[in-house]
């Protein structure tokens, strides 16, 4: 089994970029799995899969989710604290 573990830090809301990306756990990727363990000023989205190619896929998915998630905040102001 493969894995890869994203962390991001000094956020100054990690549970709203969670709930954002909440709906994208559930997505059904094939032959991995993931999850997020939230901290007090962090996030982290934990990736396991059966193989390097199935774990490159799913890491492309969780970073371009992210991406999305943050450069809509920057627009709209939100979990990271900024207006």
């Amino acid at each position: 089994m493969m894995k890869a573990e994203i962390t991001l830090s000094d956020i100054a809301n990690p549970e709203e970029l969670a709930s954002i990306l909440d709906p994208e756990m559930t997505v059904e990727l094939s032959r991995c799995t993931a999850g997020m363990e939230i901290g007090a000023d962090s996030l982290k989205i934990k990736i396991e899969a059966e193989d390097v190619t199935s774990l490159r896929a799913a890491l492309n998915s969780y970073l371009r989710w992210l991406r999305i998630a943050i450069d809509t905040n920057d627009v709209i102001g939100g979990f990271d604290g900024h207006e």
